[in-house]
């Protein structure tokens, strides 16, 4: 699991470019940090490509999280303020133009030049779970992806809800939520979206609720209500990958 060991590596060096600085030892310092950036930097890239990324470890599935989000790790923090106290221009860790003409060059020049394809796909993170998940679902995440990197945000926002569906459906079966029906029954017997709902939240009201929410706001456009923007069909991506995996946490799906 390289992005595992990656990721936990990451958190090493963040660790060990504060100490270094409290300690006053410069040359450590400066190698922790340049191999913080660098890994940084790579693990982005490596989630340009992933769908799905299957993580044992809770930790480096919360840090894989924290990279998409950009949130601000300690050694950014201390990056950023030596650039405020030298007046440098560097960036902190975003990927660059020229990254992205390079990753636009080698993934689409044959058919596609846009560099705004590989901009939206950062946009967008990976599903990270601590399990195998079926072929159906990694395939439904791609799909989205591609759509919203093509601006097909409705189409983008309406596979939300499959995605959602089809995850529910998975666990249901691999957790023997309806005793009474086969793996096969399961999949493609007609179950109505709230019965599906109250089983997979297993009493858990905030939970139920939320899904419920979810699902309704994605039939809105999915049945043509109404249209979603570029914000509306991320953020709702978003909110299906945390709803998705918090249910595989809750059944412990392994």
């Amino acid at each position: 699991m390289a992005l595992q060991d990656d990721a936990l590596r990451l958190a090493e060096l963040n660790q060990k470019v504060v100490q270094s600085l409290v300690n006053g030892d410069t040359g450590g310092f400066r190698r922790a940090l340049d191999a913080y950036r660098n890994l940084k930097a790579c693990l982005k890239k490596q989630l340009l490509d992933e769908d799905v990324v299957v993580v044992e470890d809770e930790t480096a599935g919360e840090i894989l999280r924290k990279i998409h989000r950009n949130d601000v790790f300690r050694s950014d923090a201390i990056f950023a303020r030596i650039e405020d106290l030298t007046g440098g221009s560097l960036e902190a860790w975003n990927i660059s133009d020229k990254d992205v003409e390079e990753l636009g060059s080698e993934k689409f020049y044959s058919w596609y030049s846009d560099t705004e394809y590989v901009r939206a796909l950062f946009e967008l993170r990976p599903l990270i779970l601590q399990c195998e998940t079926s072929e159906n679902v990694r395939r439904l995440v791609g799909q989205i992806k591609g759509c919203y990197a093509f601006q097909q945000y409705d189409a983008a926002f309406g596979l939300c809800r499959t995605l959602l569906e089809a995850s529910i459906r998975e666990i249901c079966a691999r957790r023997g939520l309806f005793p009474e029906l086969t793996d096969d029954d399961l999949l493609y017997e007609h179950l109505t979206w709230k019965r599906l709902r109250n089983r997979v939240a297993r009493g858990e009201l905030e939970l139920n609720e939320r899904l419920k929410s979810l699902y309704e706001r994605q039939c809105r456009v999915l049945h043509a209500r109404s249209a979603a923007t570029a914000k509306e069909a991320r953020d709702v991506f978003q909110e299906t990958l945390h709803v998705i995996e918090a249910l595989y946490v809750l059944h412990g799906v392994r």
